[in-house]
């Protein structure tokens, strides 16, 4: 199953540089397709680089969402989305052209597994310690501040699931096919934008089209 288009000039290239991505992205949709049932979910996912050769992905849902499931009977996806934004003409040296839209994703699908019970703890431990490095906090939450009973509790009220990535490719849509002359005008387009979207779209095309 193939989820997108994806020219020659803007595929993402290199393992790593997709691992990357998904781990600095790593809130995204889980997409399972069971004959004519689209069943979506929106979920943080933890990267496992070395399980399987092309990695694996972990993520946990309600136990009440039913998207789980389905997870034997249809092949899933899972998406992740970076930086977006809107290219004006305006900003373009050359004449008459249109608008367009820059952006980056990473697809990464296969067969998914559920999780057994102690394999779910390691998960929530491991999801939130990466959290919470991400934030300003100076003493970081842990999952040991949850009354035991509470928290085993809450473990019954969610399902963890393992997707085994079999295929993963992306898409960096950042004015490759554009000339240096546009492309500088487009950086220097966004780089007046208040939206943090821009900027990192105006750095993204910056370092993409100088490798």
């Amino acid at each position: 199953m193939s989820v997108t288009y994806v020219p020659k000039h803007f595929e993402f290239d290199g393992l790593k540089e997709k691992h990357d991505f998904i781990d600095k992205y790593n809130f995204g949709q889980l997409i399972c397709t069971h004959g004519d049932n689209l069943n979506i979910a929106f979920l943080p996912f933890l990267l496992n680089r070395t399980n399987f050769p092309l990695g694996s992905l972990q993520c946990h849902v309600a136990r009440n969402n039913s998207i789980w499931r389905d997870i034997k009977k249809g092949r899933m996806t899972a998406i992740f989305s970076g930086p977006h934004a809107y290219i004006s003409p305006q900003w373009y040296s050359s004449l008459n052209q249109v608008p367009t839209w820059n952006y980056s994703a990473v697809f990464a699908e296969g067969q998914a597994t559920l999780l057994n019970d102690d394999q779910i703890i390691p998960l929530l431990n491991k999801l939130t310690d990466n959290e919470e490095n991400r934030t300003g906090n100076k003493s970081k939450w842990s999952t040991k501040e949850v009354g035991t009973s509470k928290y085993h509790s809450m473990i019954t009220a969610i399902v963890g699931i393992e997707l085994q990535i079999e295929k993963i490719y992306g898409k960096l849509k950042m004015s490759q096919n554009r000339s240096s002359k546009d492309r500088v005008g487009a950086i220097n387009g966004l780089r007046e934008s208040a939206s943090e979207n821009d900027v990192a779209v105006a750095k993204m095309i910056k370092e993409i089209n100088e490798e």
